[in-house]
């Protein structure tokens, strides 16, 4: 009795030792899908010039708007790599730069590094219905939400109101110009919500979308909007709820030609 009893015993423990290995095996798999994706990104890091250190401004308009405080991208090496790529985003509060590619589907790029390898990391990448100039009334920009922080794992920081007053803005690198959008909505929605809309055939109809996805704010931005702005709106998962996003819309607020 005692041998069926030990024989019994040790058949659970070799169970549960494959079912911990099995486990353990799936965790480090995802690991080194991390560790590449992340090794990858790192990689063209080499294609962006951090902007130099300015001495102390002499005046208040140089205190205003200092001189080379933009990234310097080299987009033509990044489109030696992938030539689908339109643009580089660029979020200081929370440490995001990336390369931003667009492809002829919504699918592709969820799966795929900048360098075209599988990979849950997936690129920061435009909706396939948008302008890849960023002239649409809403241009719709998709990130994961990266258990690491990587990606658009940061994205949801936003929730908080003293992050948005101390950062309200977030950058987007195009090959001719630098166009600077100031945050005025955050929040969490339904996935294919409103903030989704890029189609807009009637003036009214871009009001109506300022109107509801500022109604869903977590926060006032005191940001003010028009009917003429054009918009940007960043999306990531939200890992607690399936079937929510969360969004982040910016209005562009200025925009700087760095191609003459």
């Amino acid at each position: 009795m005692r041998k069926k009893g030990n024989t019994v015993l040790a058949g659970l423990i070799i169970c549960l030792l494959l079912v911990f290995l099995a486990a353990a095996g799936k965790l480090f798999g995802a690991y080194l899908k991390y560790q590449k994706g992340d090794v990858s990104y790192e990689k063209l890091q080499e294609y962006v010039q951090e902007p130099e250190e300015e001495e102390s401004p002499e005046s208040e308009k140089e205190k205003e708007e200092p001189k080379n405080r933009y990234l310097e991208i080299d987009f033509a090496g990044l489109k030696a790599v992938n030539p689908d790529v339109i643009a580089w985003i660029q979020i200081p509060a929370l440490d995001i730069s990336y390369p931003v590619v667009q492809g002829k589907d919504n699918a592709y790029y969820l799966h795929h590094l900048f360098s075209g390898e599988s990979n849950i990391n997936g690129s920061i990448f435009v909706d396939c219905h948008n302008q890849p100039d960023f002239t649409d009334q809403n241009t719709i920009v998709y990130g994961h939400n990266m258990k690491n922080g990587s990606m658009f794992g940061t994205l949801d920081k936003y929730q908080d109101k003293e992050l948005f007053e101390q950062h309200p803005e977030f950058y987007l690198y195009l090959p001719d110009k630098i166009l600077k959008y100031r945050i005025f909505s955050c929040y969490a929605g339904r996935t294919g919500s409103e903030g989704y809309r890029y189609h807009f055939p009637e003036a009214e109809d871009f009001q109506t979308f300022l109107d509801t996805v500022s109604s869903y704010r977590d926060y006032d931005t005191g940001t003010e909007l028009s009917a003429t702005d054009r918009i940007v709106t960043l999306s990531t998962c939200v890992n607690s709820r399936r079937n929510y996003r969360y969004l982040v819309h910016g209005k562009l607020s200025s925009e700087i030609i760095t191609e003459e």
